[in-house]
């Protein structure tokens, strides 16, 4: 995609930072890391004075003996998710859809966008439009944050892509088991659960059957020519596997269940960065604890993660989930007894 000027560079200039929250680096730094022309130093000039003065504090500038640095200014600036995109566009799209997946970022993230927008010629705002549209309810969050690693994320614009235009993919993969494949498949959404994100696909020999491939496991990624019908039908499914929590090993019609745990109180800080859901609700109860309730289906998922909180998570309800995990605990002392 050709340069789109002063818009792209400065998000550019912006992901390097945020990707690389712990380094700090000069104006040369930034432009040696992101092969910016030396004709344009007084331009990426501005660009840093915008994004110092960007609402949140997220980039600060550093004087040291005389030299001037950038650097992330968030503590916490791991818990944002930039992958290193080569089409800005896709990125785009991509900000724009976790905007509110951290409301610390959400106004800096459109502050960001209405700039570039702004920046951006006739031609492209179009493109942005459009390819919001198309990849809009294709990127769903549940849980926790991604972590990113940018050999993971050099697949996902392909599979955006992908989605967008409705065409298959060649996917190279390992399954949980080891068992490698390298095969087409029909890409119908990116979904991000528990840490790790997924591509959720439809089968070409069961076309009402979905499951999903974790994008840490994709080894290449090729876009064929080969395109596909979907089912709006068969994509309402997906969409409610993904948030009924069942997407990994549950039901292709899912049923969503209230369930009601209750944690101490010194558990409230782990469950609220690592939540199982985002149904989840917290609120404290009599003694020492707090009761947590969420919808959603029950299954092997959901019990491993309470059994990971070990004894010091007691489910209230429903019946079946305590059942199953009382099961589990005779297995275990009947192996370690």
């Amino acid at each position: 995609m050709e340069s789109s000027g002063r818009g792209e560079r400065m998000v550019r200039i912006f992901v390097y930072l945020m990707a690389h929250y712990n380094n700090r680096y000069s104006v040369t730094d930034i432009m040696h890391h992101l092969d910016i022309p030396e004709s344009d130093l007084r331009n990426v000039q501005r660009d840093m004075q915008a994004l110092v003065n960007l609402e949140g504090g997220y980039i600060q500038r550093i004087i040291d003996s005389g030299k001037t640095y950038y650097q992330v200014a968030l503590e916490r600036a791991n818990k944002l998710v930039f992958p290193d995109f080569g089409d800005m566009v896709l990125h785009f799209v991509f900000l724009q859809r976790i905007a509110n997946l951290y409301p610390a970022t959400a106004s800096l993230i459109e502050d960001l966008t209405k700039r570039i927008t702004q920046d951006l010629p006739a031609k492209q705002q179009d493109v942005l439009k459009s390819y919001s549209k198309e990849l809009n309810g294709r990127i769903l969050f549940m849980g926790t944050p991604p972590n990113y690693d940018e050999d993971v994320s050099k697949n996902l614009p392909t599979i955006l892509n992908a989605i967008r235009q409705k065409r298959k993919i060649q996917i190279k993969y390992t399954d949980n088991w080891g068992t490698p494949s390298d095969k087409p498949r029909v890409p119908l959404m990116v979904a991000i659960s528990h840490g790790d994100i997924y591509i959720g696909c439809v089968s070409q020999h069961h076309p009402d059957k979905t499951y999903a491939l974790k994008l840490q496991r994709i080894e290449s990624v090729k876009l064929l020519k080969e395109t596909f019908e979907e089912d709006p039908k068969v994509v309402e499914s997906l969409r409610k596997r993904i948030r009924t929590g069942s997407l990994l090993l549950g039901e292709q019609n899912p049923q969503e269940e209230k369930v009601i745990i209750y944690f101490p109180k010194y558990a409230k800080n782990f469950l609220k960065e690592r939540p199982y859901h985002r149904s989840m609700k917290m609120e404290d109860a009599p003694g020492d604890e707090i009761r947590v309730t969420m919808k959603v289906e029950v299954n092997e998922l959901l019990k491993q993660w309470i059994m990971y909180y070990g004894n010091i998570a007691t489910v209230q309800q429903p019946k079946k989930l305590k059942q199953m995990i009382l099961e589990t605990a005779k297995k275990l002392v009947e192996k370690y007894e």
